[in-house]
């Protein structure tokens, strides 16, 4: 397992020894620190409830539980913003907060 695509985001557990990255392909990935072989990949509903959105950006927690992932999808007729937070143990998306309006850019 790895990267499929060009890498969008990378951040740095609070202990230093994941990290997670979100890339061109929709998947956001958790990484070992010192090896850099891929822990798990969070598909499907783990990116804001849709793999079809794009994360733009991750921040972790600061226990390192949880990941924020500011998202985003544009197909042609709507736009649409989110950010999720998603349980770094599991994957799942724990919550998945609405935007109006704007890009979510940085956490």
């Amino acid at each position: 397992r790895g990267a499929t695509a060009p890498i969008r985001c990378v951040v740095f557990s609070p202990d230093g020894h994941t990290f997670a990255t979100s890339g061109y392909d929709n998947i956001n990935r958790i990484w070992h620190g010192f090896s850099g072989s891929c822990l798990k990949e969070f598909r499907g509903n783990s990116v804001a409830e849709d793999h079809t959105f794009e994360a733009r950006c991750l921040a972790y927690s600061p226990d390192g539980t949880v990941i924020a992932c500011g998202c985003y999808r544009d197909n042609g007729a709507v736009r649409t913003r989110k950010v999720g937070i998603l349980d770094v143990s599991t994957g799942e998306c724990v919550r998945s907060i609405d935007i109006a309006e704007g890009f979510v850019s940085h956490l």
